[in-house]
């Protein structure tokens, strides 16, 4: 069926070329050979090895408990993850449920290493198994949106007893609406005592400002520019000089606490573009965090006075907001800018947003002054 030819030296110096017959392209061999290639070739470039699915965990059955599970966007980072398992945590304990986590894969594994690094006391509240989730657990649709909050009482009627979850993400501060103290309360002791940071104390007052570029830029997420980020921080300044000028006790306050050395800590992925911001304050002393993610939260949660979110949709920065010290968050408003999350119709500012932060916009279109944006 197939014959190799040989080039004359005249053509192509001798190389070979195979000539493929009429009969071959009728071959049912030939084209499972191509099938075949095709799927191995898909196989080669898209298949995640870290996806790989471990065998199926053994569970029992007929036990007096009622457990529940869910699906986890686990090859994210760290921002996702606390809010997905705070939230199975507290819809676990609104269904009166034991909250199951499946090592499903490497990047279930590697979620759980990275969660617990931070916060172990999160961790502790889950029953870890290794293996994924058999076939005989139903999986029930619940949290479709990712962005918007779901009522769990919708499972209530639910008698499996082993609930499943098939929604990812629960980026919504109503799900664990009563447990910011606990979940502060779970966070590990820091081993890095952060001594290039500033403290924050009765002399000193910290603002932090989170920035979030990289993969936001290729993916359509909002990425807050330099007159942006500039015009919010005097606007968040502003804010803190007006909070001590309307204290009707003023005479109380010492001499120190009206005049706090007032500092800048940038925390985020783009160090060339925070150094810039950086060079460029000159309100206050201003620093670029060097500290992994982990150990930027345990800052904030100690020393953050306030917290500006520049990126809106900025899972790491929300966090950042909500385990902070002064529990004062800005945050640039969403709703005025192009982010393509607000293109799938998945995310709802009330349920993502907590409602005594403060979300700020230009303005006007010609108008570069930053505002407090009106819910």
């Amino acid at each position: 069926m197939l014959e190799i030819i040989k080039l004359s030296s005249n053509t192509d110096n001798g190389f070979l070329v195979v000539k493929y017959s009429k009969k071959a392209f009728k071959s049912p061999i030939f084209w499972m050979i191509m099938v075949y290639s095709v799927f191995l070739l898909r196989a080669i470039h898209e298949d995640d090895p870290l996806e790989i699915p471990y065998p199926p965990a053994q569970v029992n059955y007929k036990t007096s408990r009622k457990f529940i599970s869910s699906n986890y966007a686990a090859s994210s980072r760290l921002g996702n993850h606390l809010f997905e398992l705070a939230s199975v945590l507290s819809i676990a304990r609104e269904l009166q449920r034991v909250p199951i986590f499946f090592i499903e894969d490497c990047y279930h594994e590697k979620m759980w290493e990275d969660t617990n690094a931070l916060i172990p006391g999160l961790m502790n509240q889950f029953l870890v198994i290794n293996g994924s989730v058999p076939r005989s657990i139903r999986r029930t649709t619940f949290h479709a949106k990712c962005c918007t909050f779901e009522n769990p009482s919708v499972l209530e009627n639910v008698q499996d007893e082993y609930l499943h979850l098939k929604g990812t993400h629960y980026q919504s501060w109503k799900y664990f609406s009563q447990m910011r103290n606990e979940l502060i309360g779970f966070l590990k002791m820091p081993t890095n005592h952060f001594f290039y940071l500033p403290v924050s104390s009765q002399s000193t007052f910290v603002t932090c400002v989170h920035v979030r570029r990289g993969d936001f830029l290729r993916v359509g997420f909002h990425v807050a520019d330099e007159k942006f980020i500039r015009s919010a921080m005097n606007f968040v300044a502003r804010q803190g000089k007006n909070c001590i000028r309307n204290l009707k006790n003023l005479d109380m306050i010492s001499e120190g606490a009206r005049r706090k050395h007032m500092t800048t800590v940038y925390f985020g992925d783009d160090f060339q573009f925070m150094d810039y911001l950086r060079n460029g304050t000159t309100s206050s002393d201003a620093y670029v965090s060097q500290n992994s993610p982990s150990d930027d939260l345990l800052y904030s949660k100690s020393n953050c006075d306030v917290v500006f979110i520049s990126a809106a949709h900025s899972t790491f920065g929300w966090w950042m907001g909500y385990l902070s010290k002064g529990n004062r968050v800005y945050y640039t408003d969403i709703q005025y800018t192009k982010d393509y999350i607000l293109e799938t119709g998945e995310f709802k500012s009330d349920d993502y947003y907590p409602p005594h932060w403060i979300p700020l916009k230009y303005a006007g279109s010609d108008n570069l002054t930053v505002i407090k944006s009106f819910k």
